[in-house]
This record gives C-alpha cells, sequence and structure tokens, in this order.
C-alpha cells in the first residue's frame, strides 16, 4: 500500500502514510515508513519553490550587482529583504532521473 500511493502520487508525505495506514488499522511511524520506501528504492527529495532563473534573468541579476556595487551602505538601509523558505517533499525511484529539473536530493 505505501509503495503504491507513493507511485501515485510522490509528494505524498510521511505523516499523510501514516495517517492512511492508522485509519486502515495500522500503526506505523514515519521512521518505519522511511525505511520501507528506501527498501523498494525509493529517496526522499525536496522540490525547489520556485524555477531556476533563465540566463536573461541571470544577467539581469548581474547587471544589477555591478550597477550598485559601490553604492554606500546607507543607500541600503531601507531596503527590505525577504527570505522565503519552505520544502515540498517528494519520493523518488533510486536512479530515476525523469523530471527532476529543479530539484535537489536530501538524501545521498
Amino acid at each position: 500500500m505505501i509503495t503504491r500511493t507513493v507511485s501515485k502520487n510522490p509528494r505524498t508525505t510521511r505523516g499523510d502514510l501514516v495517517n492512511d495506514l492508522q485509519r486502515a488499522g495500522t500503526k506505523v511511524t514515519k521512521a518505519t515508513i522511511s525505511n520501507t520506501l528506501r527498501r523498494q528504492g525509493l529517496k526522499s527529495c525536496s522540490a525547489r519553490r520556485v524555477p531556476l532563473l533563465k540566463p536573461v534573468h541571470v544577467q539581469a541579476r548581474l547587471k544589477f550587482a555591478r550597477e550598485h556595487s559601490d553604492d554606500p551602505e546607507e543607500d541600503w538601509e531601507n531596503v527590505i529583504c525577504k527570505l522565503q523558505t519552505g520544502l515540498d517533499m517528494y519520493w523518488l525511484k533510486q536512479g530515476d532521473t525523469s523530471g527532476t529539473a529543479g530539484f535537489e536530493s536530501l538524501v545521498a
């Protein structure tokens, strides 16, 4: 059931799987889920929240950085930077690289 669920929806979390199994009357831990999936050749990965930059965007950022590299610190005091973090988990068959653009592995 675990592998079948993950095959249908790779973004299924360990918590979702634990809850599904508890509803079916089986008590398992998140560690058991991870171990089972790893034995089936799957590994846990996280998806990037944003797509990779296109070359035109890289050049625009580089141009901006060069133009403002000599700006005094006082110019940057009123700049607000917003850092966004978040992880989307998914399961990937070991050696399967299809559809992994923009993904980075959490487990080697």
